[in-house]
């Protein structure tokens, strides 16, 4: 069948690559805010935690108005997302005291802890991965619909391992041990990929090793190639949930400049969707991207880039929902 929409339709279609025009929303999904009617829920977390390059919660404005033009159909998977599931836009998350960093994952929590309850999944802009821990404690363990933890892919140049610093418990490089501790993750479902970059000290990705995280450096990557590390990516995760969280830093800096804590090397954008659309077929159950600093983004590559992840992330997780929808149950699929 040839694809030749009349006039009326292609307007309306080319109007949707007018991301400068009209209200930006994420991936150009309209706006919503009751949780139970919507599979995936896209949300902007305006935070900053992480004292470096503090624009961080501007990240979720920035990526509404460049991703507007990504409500469209995947040309490598065939199919369009946003025909298949429920995709929404549910704004901002609300926090009280965004200054107060131990304060604000309280609000943070209690935000996806209702859209968990609705049976919603989340995919998350903005913030740094002080800010992924309260989702994770929200939608994952003992205490979550899933009573369980998940597995994680955590895309990243460091560990965010480290454990408390300077009296501060919640803090960007911790979460990722507090969510071990707490019972969100599974260790033996843990892979951090594109480690990079000179240390503070040599043992401090330590605790990560120790507890059993696959630490798939980026030099690994590097010697054995993107389809063998993609490979060794999903032997670790199986079949299991899985949370999909991504530091910008862990991209090349010719593909992500505006970023908050970067290195030097780093993926490129090209092996990063490699990656990520290898996890087609995955129960991805959330997702994020941090790490975000639009004011040293002048000709918003970063912000295309992240548009385009968001859009495989949440291509995957809407595919997750037609195949559970189909089988009857699980993550809001069931409801009609």
């Amino acid at each position: 069948m040839s694809f030749s929409p009349d006039a009326e339709q292609a307007m309306n279609l080319l109007e949707g690559y007018f991301y400068w025009n009209g209200f930006p929303k994420l991936l150009g999904c309209p706006i919503e805010t009751d949780f139970g009617k919507a599979d995936i829920a896209l949300v902007g977390l305006p935070l900053a935690v992480n004292p470096i390059e503090r624009t961080q919660y501007l990240a979720p404005r920035a990526v509404r108005h460049r991703s507007q033009a990504y409500h469209r159909g995947h040309r490598e998977f065939g199919i369009n997302p946003f025909e298949i599931a429920r995709i929404y836009d549910f704004g901002d998350v609300p926090i009280a005291t965004p200054t107060i960093a131990d304060r604000a994952v309280l609000d943070i929590e209690a935000f996806y802890a209702r859209m968990d309850a609705a049976g919603a999944i989340p995919f998350t802009v903005g913030g740094d991965h002080a800010c992924t821990l309260p989702v994770l404690r929200a939608i994952a363990g003992a205490k979550s619909r899933r009573k369980a933890p998940v597995g994680l892919i955590h895309f990243d140049s460091h560990t965010d391992s480290y454990g408390d610093s300077a009296g501060v418990h919640c803090h960007p490089g911790n979460g990722f041990r507090i969510a071990l501790e707490e019972g969100l993750i599974e260790p033996g479902r843990t892979v951090h990929v594109g480690l990079n970059g000179p240390m503070v000290h040599p043992q401090m990705d330590d605790f990560s090793r120790t507890a059993g995280y696959r630490m798939l450096s980026l030099q690994e990557i590097e010697t054995i190639g993107v389809a063998a590390a993609l490979a060794e990516i999903r032997k670790v995760i199986g079949d299991g949930p899985v949370f999909v969280t991504i530091d910008l830093d862990v991209l090349s800096l010719s593909d992500a400049p505006a970023v908050a804590d970067p290195e030097a090397g780093g993926l490129t954008i090209r092996e990063m969707l490699h990656l990520l659309r290898g996890f087609r077929g995955m129960d991805v159950i959330g997702g994020d991207v941090v790490c975000f600093v639009p004011h040293l983004d002048p000709s918003q590559v970063t912000a295309l880039h992240i548009s385009a992840m968001m859009h495989d992330v949440v291509t995957i997780m809407a595919e997750g929902v037609a195949r559970k929808r189909a089988a009857g149950g699980g993550d809001g699929a069931a409801r009609a």
